[in-house]
Parts: C-alpha cells; structure tokens; sequence
C-alpha cells in the first residue's frame, strides 16, 4: 500500500492509494455511458480493500502528483472520446477536491463494449 502526502499548517495528512482509487471509481461509475468498472485488471490490487470496491482503478503516487488509470466497461453507441473526457474531468476533480492531492494525470482505458441489457 502506497500513501500520499499533503502538508499543511496543522500537520501532514496521509491518503492511501486505496481510498484514492475508491473515491476514483465512485466518480467513475456517475459518469453517463459507463456500464461499469472492468474488474481484469484490479485482482490482487489490495488484500485490505475488496475488489469491488477498488475495482478497475490503478493508482501510481508519485513525488509530484498522481497519476490514476481507469479500465472501464462503455454502452455500445456512446462517443468513446466524450465518455473519456467527461471521466478524467469527473475524475480530478473528485479526487482533487476530496483528497487535496494533485491529480497529474487520468488515462482511461476502455476494456469492453456493452451491447443491450447486459448484467
């Protein structure tokens, strides 16, 4: 488990990579033409944490930020591209604001297609 640091008059505030990637995919799954998260990625990401909640977040801390990966599910016929950048916007600015942390980057990967009433 990685943490994340943010400073201020107080103290130091520490934010695992788990709870970023719960606030990550929380955000996520509010974004219209998402069908989900898409778990291949996330087994073994955390045995704190279930999977289904971190499920289909990567998140990297580095020294000047980090940097988030997503591996979701979109419906058939939605404009991937658009999906995209509502998602690193809703993103960043959840974690941003939630955390206090710099988002540097949000790489959203699109792993599967959903067509119909898939559960």
């Amino acid at each position: 488990m990685e943490t994340a640091e943010v400073k201020n008059d107080l103290g130091t505030v520490r934010v695992s990579d788990q709870v970023i990637a719960v606030i990550a995919r929380e955000a996520a799954l509010h974004v219209k033409g998402i069908y989900g998260m898409d778990d291949r990625f996330s087994h073994g990401i955390s045995a704190v944490i279930s999977d289904a909640e971190a499920e289909g977040v990567r998140v990297s801390i580095r020294e000047n930020g980090i940097v988030i990966d997503l591996y979701v599910a979109a419906w058939h016929g939605e404009r991937l591209p658009a999906i995209a950048l509502q998602l690193q916007e809703a993103v960043k600015e959840s974690v941003g604001d939630s955390t206090g942390l710099r988002v540097n980057a949000v790489n959203v990967n699109v792993e599967r297609i959903v067509f119909g009433e898939e559960k």
